[in-house]
């Protein structure tokens, strides 16, 4: 549970959940003890909102975004970012990456579509680049959605 979430109230609710199939299970067999596989499947029930659905089916730019997204709050310290600030973590690890960098349009469209699915909270500005973007969502249900690409 740690390395999936620092959360200590994440890892007490994955116990009781696990704890409740646990339960669930031995009412037609004899007591039994919650195990790895309880843990496993209480895990995977909690980490599998429409929102990681959401994410993991995004465009590679959308996934890239996201990341940019964590590295600019690790970066500031604060939950909150301008869409320029993103942008430029965004470039960053394109370059990592060795891919082509997304034009300034085309990450107004990412932003825009992530906004769309509620992934994103954005605030609307006259000035694009200096609109403010928060997630809608927690950065461990992010990194976890994430960590398979």
């Amino acid at each position: 549970v740690a390395a999936l979430s620092g959360d200590a109230r994440r890892c007490l609710d994955i116990c009781r959940r696990a704890t409740e199939i646990c339960e669930f299970a031995s009412q037609k067999r004899t007591p039994e003890i919650v195990r790895m596989a309880h843990i496993t499947e209480a895990i995977d029930e909690m980490f599998s909102s429409p929102y990681i659905n959401a994410i993991r089916n995004a465009s590679l730019h959308e996934q890239i975004f996201l990341k940019a997204i964590l590295a600019e709050f690790r970066r500031a310290g604060v939950e909150e970012a301008t869409v320029q600030q993103v942008y430029h973590q965004h470039v960053a690890l394109c370059r990592i990456e060795g891919m082509q960098s997304p034009t300034v349009s085309e990450i107004m469209a990412v932003c825009s579509r992530l906004g769309a699915c509620r992934l994103l909270l954005v605030e609307s500005s006259n000035k694009y680049l200096h609109m403010r973007v928060r997630l809608n969502i927690s950065q461990d249900d992010v990194m976890y959605a994430l960590k398979d690409e």
